[in-house]
């Protein structure tokens, strides 16, 4: 396109295409899954309650973990959520984990309160 100096000048576009940032936007979605299923299923919840082996479900802790983010990969597939369901196990891990942090579940506060709970004095 020239304008009136005869300058040759290229043309701009109106809109900037958004960018795309996966790793946020998976954050952002496995939260939300998190929420979801938190409130609604109880067998997520108790994946989620083990503070170690002797306490956990599948008798690991993190197969527990494991079952909870495949519940997580469950819930984005019949979502149509391609970007969550295609995510690395291991991505959708550190977002849960960070997800259950930010929300006081994290486990280094759910071990304190285990371990408070567990060795208690016998009430008399």
């Amino acid at each position: 396109m020239a304008d009136k100096e005869g300058m040759t000048r290229l043309p701009m576009p109106a809109h900037l295409p958004p960018q795309a940032n996966p790793a946020r936007s998976l954050a952002i979605k496995v939260n939300g899954y998190f929420r979801a299923l938190y409130e609604s299923t109880a067998r997520f919840r108790e994946l989620l309650a083990s503070v170690g082996n002797k306490d956990a479900i599948l008798g690991n802790r993190l197969f527990d973990r494991h079952e909870a983010v495949a519940l997580i990969k469950k819930a984005a597939a019949e979502a149509k959520d391609s970007l969550t369901a295609d995510a690395n196990d291991g991505e959708v891990y550190k977002y849960l984990s960070r997800a259950m942090g930010k929300n006081g579940l994290g486990l280094r506060l759910r071990r304190e309160a285990y371990k408070a709970l567990t060795h208690q004095a016998p009430a008399e």
